[in-house]
């Protein structure tokens, strides 16, 4: 596990700086949350200390409460710790599909090129996800979450907008 979570953090870092549209989904983001200071706030303290942390520390009946448990409680809810997901395009389909792969196959020197190939993001999304999940677990919850029908042609953003803006 801990072999895995290496290798995908140094995937990471050798494909950022290849990534030029990680900067305009920030900016997206940033208008995005500018919209709402509140909501701004809290999404900057889960960054800053951890969706796991704010969920055990927001006080209850609170902005920060209500969103930190809505994505504790949602497979996909960690990727909000990744600066960006907020407007990723990114199919949840495709993401679970590279997790599934993963799943498959032993990950080695060699199999390094093809995660390469599934973009600096998807890296980063499974990098964040093993850090709450082990492989076996994510694939399941993402499996459940995709026969639940809802996210099949949904991206990344919207799921999560579509957490989050439940508590406005």
């Amino acid at each position: 596990m801990k072999r895995i979570a290496i290798l995908l953090g140094l995937s990471a870092l050798l494909t950022t700086g290849c990534d030029v549209f990680e900067d305009s989904k920030a900016q997206i983001e940033a208008q995005y949350l500018a919209e709402n200071q509140e909501l701004q706030a809290v999404i900057e303290q889960i960054r800053e200390h951890g969706l796991e942390a704010m969920a055990h520390s927001a006080q209850a009946g609170t902005m920060a409460s209500c969103v930190a448990s809505k994505l504790d409680g949602d497979p996909m809810g960690a990727l909000v710790e990744v600066e960006g997901a907020l407007q990723d395009g990114a199919s949840v389909a495709e993401l679970a599909n590279s997790i599934a792969s993963l799943t498959e196959q032993e990950i080695s020197l060699e199999s390094i090129p093809e995660l390469l190939k599934a973009g600096a993001e998807t890296v980063t999304y499974l990098k964040t996800l093993l850090e709450t999940y082990d492989l076996a677990e994510l694939q399941t919850q993402f499996s459940a979450l995709l026969e639940q029908g809802q996210t099949k042609s949904e991206d990344i953003g919207t799921h999560l907008r579509g957490l989050i803006e439940q508590c406005n």
